[in-house]
């Protein structure tokens, strides 16, 4: 029955991002299953590769042990529901009213006399995406976190240039789903239909509020988002440098670092993986010829019967049992040695970060509250202004 769920959801997901094609080479488009990801290459550091097809031995920090009533994210103990949740959790203390940058002011008020239903426009229509998609949030939220993490939060992902050479189309984002970037859309054109709100908004501030909402709508916490950024006046493909899924903690932390996060904004932030799936592309290294040591072999011999030894880009892998709910359930999968990726695993045997996930699979209040710290700062990273931004009439394209 466990396997019946399973299959029907799988086909489920396979089925929307088919009907959802997205024509720029994403992963729910053409481009997506033909060009595999910088992920799928050896990792950029110097200790021993994390996705050879040899079992590397554990580090010193030990075996986990497994944490009570989890179950493997590839058997959920029920169907998943495939709607939206019906109220957020309760609200963390709230972000600072105001922050200052370097380049301007963001408040959670900016919007207050230019555009007063914003927040209600957008969550409407994050709710209707996730009402007709499973995986509009996941998708929703991956968008913020890729676009943030390049040149900062100016919505520089959504750009399509016309010779293909954008952020979209670089290697590391050929796998982000349309259903993210329908969900932008559909935001932003409910926000032009009011025409106190009409091009007065920014894709940045529309992405930001829906990974939110995103967020809350699946049971996870909300907060105050700080608003006011500018969107960028263009994008290039060749600055995108993301984390990778086969790095270790210390190759992971060298990136988060350089972006003025700590190693809990790296755990909290990687909890995001509560949401979703993720493509074989990025397991069967792990799997075949044999497992790796950071795997739970009973999980591996369930990763095997999931991904074809003969990759296929197309078949997904959920990250935990309650693939469409944000909770902790990620960090039970992490202590029991059944994370998906390789940077999931690596949390676990890594003495800054072990401890952390340990925190959060036991208290899912500490995880919220970390999450939405976390998300904040890095919603301030990169901003831009009004000298080296504008607030796009249309967020596929500059001004």
């Amino acid at each position: 029955m466990k396997a019946l769920s399973l299959l029907v959801l799988v086909s489920f997901l396979i089925a929307a991002a088919a009907e959802c094609p997205f024509s720029h080479g994403n992963d729910g488009g053409n481009g997506g299953a033909n060009a595999p990801p910088k992920e799928a290459s050896p990792p950029k550091h110097d200790s021993p590769p994390a996705n050879n097809n040899t079992a590397p031995p554990p580090p010193a920090s030990g075996t986990p042990t497994a944490a009570p009533g989890a179950s493997p994210a590839l058997a959920p103990a029920a169907s998943p529901a495939l709607t939206p949740a019906a109220s957020p959790a309760p609200v963390p203390a709230p972000a600072s009213s105001v922050n200052k940058t370097n380049n301007g002011t963001l408040s959670p008020d900016y919007y207050a006399n230019i555009c007063p239903n914003l927040e209600s426009l957008v969550q409407g229509a994050v709710r209707g995406m996730m009402a007709s998609s499973p995986i509009a949030a996941a998708a929703t939220l991956r968008l913020f976190f890729h676009d943030c993490f390049i040149t900062g939060c100016d919505a520089s992902l959504l750009i399509q240039n016309p010779n293909n050479d954008d952020e979209q189309h670089s290697s590391e984002n050929m796998f982000l789903r349309a259903d993210g970037y329908k969900t932008i859309a559909a935001a932003k054109a409910a926000v032009d239909t009011d025409p106190q709100c009409a091009n007065k908004v920014s894709c940045a501030d529309i992405m930001a509020l829906a990974a939110r909402d995103a967020v809350a709508l699946s049971g996870g916490p909300t907060w105050k988002v700080e608003l006011g950024r500018y969107d960028a006046l263009g994008a290039r493909a060749s600055d995108v440098d993301l984390p990778l899924t086969t790095e270790d903690v210390p190759a992971l932390m060298k990136r988060f670092s350089a972006h003025g996060l700590t190693v809990d904004d790296l755990v909290a932030l990687s909890g995001g993986h509560t949401l979703g799936a993720t493509s074989c592309v990025f397991v069967n290294s792990r799997i075949y010829p044999t497992a790796d040591a950071f795997l739970d072999p009973g999980f591996a011999s369930q990763l095997q019967g999931i991904c074809p030894s003969n990759l296929d880009p197309n078949t997904f892998v959920f990250f935990d049992q309650s693939v469409t709910s944000f909770d902790n359930n990620y960090f039970l999968m992490v202590q029991q040695k059944k994370g998906v990726l390789f940077s999931d695993s690596a949390l676990y045997f890594d003495s800054s970060s072990k401890g952390i996930v340990d925190k959060f699979a036991a208290d899912q209040n500490a995880f919220f509250t970390q999450f939405v710290s976390s998300m904040v700062t890095l919603g301030r990273l990169g901003l831009k202004n009004a000298a080296n931004g504008e607030i796009r009439t249309i967020c596929t394209k500059p001004n």
